[in-house]
């Protein structure tokens, strides 16, 4: 019997449009892992929201945090490992960033512990992501006088969010870039914003679900995504599995098109599929 890793990305995939889990796939989620389900999550989401949006499921395995950037075990609340950003390179990005205008969120681990760091909030879209990481999660952010200054504090994600005709320069600017890696998407909930997300070039969901791959010794991988920040997810399966409400590019790569998340269609799939054991 193969033995078989699986990874559901969460907003779009998992979780309610509302940004919660379903009583229904929470209930199927917590006999399943209870029972042994080798399951963990990948998003762009960090430990700060993704600790509460989980709370009360026993996952066990290390959780794919930030699209990759960093393994958090949600045991005991601690991240396991973390690809930084070398100084140099982070100075660089940061460089392209100003001569277009932005700063945005950088995301630091000193310790073990994650640090969200930032000068100002200088964009509707960065107080909103502010105040709803405040309000609904409790998450804490550290305003510090210049992102320079934390290029020798492990940077390990650099965050930017606005309409997409604002980030394409940045985006095309950021290709010439070595030692990144660049996740550019749209978000799930605010159709008009997109994310660029700027990490380390061994920071992605392919390479988090390789890390988990060798620690639990899967022979094969099931992944589920909607968003195109989940191509690397896919790259990293066995079996590519898309929800109903998928995009287009992400639906024409998958090996498997289920229902959407709106009706629960992981939990419903693991439910059928994990007690065989088999693809």
């Amino acid at each position: 019997m193969n033995k078989i890793l699986y990874v559901t990305d969460l907003d779009g995939t998992l979780l309610q449009p509302d940004v919660t889990i379903s009583d229904e796939t929470a209930s199927i989620l917590q006999t399943l892992l209870e029972a042994g389900l080798p399951l963990t999550a990948a998003t762009a989401r960090t430990s700060f929201s993704v600790m509460p949006i989980l709370r009360g499921l026993p996952f066990r395995l290390p959780l794919i945090l930030q699209n990759g950037a960093v393994l958090h075990d949600p045991q005991t609340d601690r991240i396991v490992a973390a690809a930084s950003i070398a100084p140099d390179v982070y100075l660089q990005v940061l460089s392209i960033y100003k001569e277009h205008g932005f700063n945005g969120f950088v995301f630091c681990v000193p310790e073990d512990h994650l640090r969200c760091c930032y000068t100002e909030l200088t964009t509707p879209h960065m107080q909103r992501y502010y105040t709803e990481r405040r309000e609904n999660y409790n998450k804490p952010f550290d305003q510090v006088d210049t992102l320079q200054m934390l290029a020798e504090r492990n940077p390990v994600y650099l965050s930017l969010n606005a309409p997409k005709a604002k980030l394409d320069p940045v985006y095309d600017a950021l290709q010439a870039v070595k030692g990144i890696s660049v996740a550019y998407y749209r978000d799930v909930y605010e159709t008009d914003i997109w994310y660029l997300e700027v990490s380390a070039p061994d920071a992605s969901k392919y390479h988090g679900i390789q890390k988990l791959r060798k620690m639990t010794g899967a022979e094969q991988v099931v992944g589920f995504g909607d968003n195109l920040n989940d191509l690397p997810l896919f790259r990293a399966s066995d079996l590519k599995i898309a929800v109903g409400n998928a995009a287009e590019d992400l639906k024409a790569l998958a090996d498997l098109v289920i229902g959407k998340n709106t009706e629960n269609a992981v939990a419903h799939y693991l439910q059928s599929h994990y007690r065989k054991g088999a693809l």
